[in-house]
């Protein structure tokens, strides 16, 4: 018997139980699920991704504009992954993969999938601006004047450099990066497939990864070194990666949230 599905709050927060306790190498049935969603639909797979790969290597490209730029990046990354994550879950539950659904995020969740690309853009847009502020003197001068403009310049100039020379800004944006890669790995799919608000997906999200350190750690190795082999030909095998990738998640998802079974009332004579 299928477990009851768990109401929802006013508010849209699923009742999901704590997050599961797994085994490290629990992340090699993830990938394991993801390569074999890829295979059982390949072409529309291929189509999906090639979708995705596109319209992140346009955003891209306009990360260089001033503040909107880097944002840009995350925030339709956030999208589409919710889009992604729902192709997979109509897969999963026996419908095929279909082109459109790579815009279902924007369709169905669109507020809650942009706060956690924003979420995760923070550190991206703080170092851009201190280093672009640093950088634009003549800008700044012209702006404030040549005492104030002069005096945010060299400020700005002199952070940057004390953190670069001690090594702090490397640190601070790496562990900052860490954190917000753990709060959005699992939050798009908790987002779509339990109508979980931003906030909540990706405190749950932080909390299923830091309480399966291992299980997270090989995962992020084995899929930075699928990424290296996934450029070898021609970067063609990102067309394969980004289904498998999307395939773990949604394996992972299923795994660290199960609802708990129903309890069963005991019989005369059991659990004696």
């Amino acid at each position: 018997m299928q477990p009851t599905r768990l109401p929802q709050t006013p508010h849209g927060l699923a009742h999901l139980p704590a997050p599961e306790r797994v085994s490290p190498y629990r992340s090699l049935s993830w990938l394991l699920a993801g390569w074999r969603m890829f295979a059982a639909r390949p072409a529309e797979w291929i189509l999906l991704a090639l979708g995705c790969f596109s319209m992140l290597a346009v955003a891209t490209l306009l990360v260089p504009i001033p503040l909107i730029g880097p944002i840009l990046p995350p925030l339709l990354l956030s999208l589409l992954m919710g889009g992604l994550i729902n192709a997979a879950n109509r897969q999963a539950e026996g419908g095929m993969p279909r082109f459109e659904d790579l815009f279902s995020g924007f369709r169905l969740h669109a507020g809650n999938l942009t706060l956690v690309g924003l979420f995760y853009a923070i550190p991206l847009v703080i170092l851009h601006l201190l280093v672009y502020i640093a950088l634009s003197g003549s800008l700044l001068v012209s702006l404030f004047g040549d005492s104030l403009g002069s005096t945010i310049n060299s400020m700005a100039a002199d952070v940057v450099g004390m953190l670069a020379d001690l090594g702090i800004a490397l640190a601070v944006f790496l562990l900052l990066w860490g954190m917000m890669m753990l709060a959005l790995l699992l939050a798009p799919a908790l987002i779509m497939r339990d109508n979980a608000p931003s906030f909540d997906a990706m405190r749950l999200s932080l909390s299923a990864s830091l309480r399966n350190p291992g299980a997270m750690f090989l995962l992020a190795v084995i899929l930075y070194l699928l990424f290296v082999l996934a450029l070898l030909p021609a970067g063609l095998g990102i067309l394969v990666y980004i289904p498998v990738v999307v395939g773990a998640i949604a394996a992972a998802r299923r795994e660290l949230f199960q609802p708990a079974p129903p309890l069963t009332r005991l019989g005369k004579g059991e659990g004696n």
